[in-house]
């Protein structure tokens, strides 16, 4: 078995985000990136990351995720109601993950969109100076496209930062 997060269920539209893929206007190129820059910020920072590193952005009902390593990681944003092998974790603080574990978010209940960061950002090709999907234009992120059921993710190198943890 890789080193890796596997996605059991996508949610609903479920995507890799950073801040946005800047200087390319002029070519029809939209900024795009994380819908809520404050609350990726935040689960970057709760985990030790540059405030730019790759995040999943979840929109109104979050994904299946299982996880095939340990893995420190933060939500921030709506209130999606995260689980970790059913047992409600909370948000916006950092939380460790066995591997073998299930991470499973609910529809939100406050807010629309979640932010998923994991120690090190998801480890997505840079396209055009940024990891952010662009699904109308079919790249950049994980495969250019909203996340499907059995896709595989892989965490990048974490920072020194994580290592307290």
């Amino acid at each position: 078995m890789t080193m890796s997060i596997e996605v059991l269920s996508p949610g609903l539209y479920t995507t890799v985000q950073d801040l946005g893929r800047y200087g390319y206007q002029r070519h029809g190129v939209i900024v795009g990136g994380a819908m809520d820059t404050l609350a990726m910020r935040m689960a970057n920072m709760l985990v030790g990351n540059e405030p730019n590193a790759a995040v999943l952005e979840l929109t109104v009902k979050g994904p299946v995720l299982l996880f095939h390593q340990d893995a420190l990681l933060a939500v921030c944003g709506a209130d999606m109601q995260p689980a970790i092998d059913g047992v409600r974790i909370h948000s916006n603080r950092p939380v460790w993950v066995k591997k073998g574990s299930t991470l499973k978010f609910a529809h939100a209940k406050k807010g629309c969109r979640a932010y998923l960061a994991i120690a090190g950002g998801w480890e997505v090709p840079l396209v055009m100076g940024s990891r952010s999907t662009n699904v109308r234009a079919g790249f950049g992120g994980a495969w250019g496209r909203t996340l499907r059921e059995k896709d595989r993710l892989e965490p990048g190198k974490p920072s020194e930062l994580a290592l307290f943890f």
